[in-house]
């Protein structure tokens, strides 16, 4: 599939997907999750098409895309809708993203940016967020490298990097504060964000 706009379409069969192949990745995994946890239960009915528990959670994502994509979500130009759609038109990747990572990071032992078994705190909002940006910033920071206009410091995990985090602490404290504290509240958001994900697939809907 190509990228840019065309990352919808895929000239070797004719068939168009409704949004990037990233979203459905979050989908499958959200739905690995959900199988995996105990206080939930997935309705199996509604993915019939995708294959039985087993496939899912034994899988990899992409083996399995190469094999179903076309089934599940192609789509000939003209027609109304794939076998399975999404719940919405517009999803926000970065945003759904975000909210797998800080479920997957929640229940690990976190301190300064690493996994940490010994002085690892757990689920503390301010230690994903410094995970996150050492697992995302070199993405960014790469892309910058290749595209002038590309700003990887504008983010807001940002603040979040320890060069960042220390400088800003020297020179104003009271920015730092404000910044973390925002941060720690886009954290409980993606958390309840993740919760919900969990909740729709488990109905068989996504985002």
């Amino acid at each position: 599939m190509k990228s840019s706009r065309w990352n919808r379409y895929d000239a070797s069969s004719g068939l168009w997907i409704s949004s990037s192949k990233r979203i459905y990745t979050y989908w499958f995994k959200f739905l690995q999750h959900a199988e995996n946890d105990p206080s939930r239960e997935v309705d199996w009915t509604a993915y019939e098409e995708w294959g039985d528990r087993d496939v899912i959670l034994h899988t990899k994502f992409d083996a399995w895309w190469k094999k179903n994509w076309k089934t599940l979500f192609g789509y000939k130009d003209g027609e109304t809708k794939p076998l399975y759609s999404l719940s919405t038109t517009k999803p926000q990747p970065d945003g759904v993203r975000y909210s797998l990572l800080v479920y997957e990071l929640k229940k690990q032992p976190l301190f300064n940016g690493q996994v940490d078994e010994v002085d690892g705190i757990v689920g503390d909002k301010w230690e994903i967020a410094k995970r996150i940006a050492v697992l995302e910033y070199p993405r960014r920071r790469d892309k910058g490298k290749k595209d002038p206009s590309y700003k990887p410091e504008k983010w807001s995990f940002n603040i979040a990097r320890p060069i960042i985090g220390r400088e800003l602490q020297k020179t104003n404290r009271v920015e730092f504060s404000k910044q973390k504290r925002t941060l720690q509240s886009h954290m409980g958001r993606y958390m309840r964000q993740a919760e919900k994900h969990l909740d729709s697939v488990c109905e068989g809907k996504f985002p």
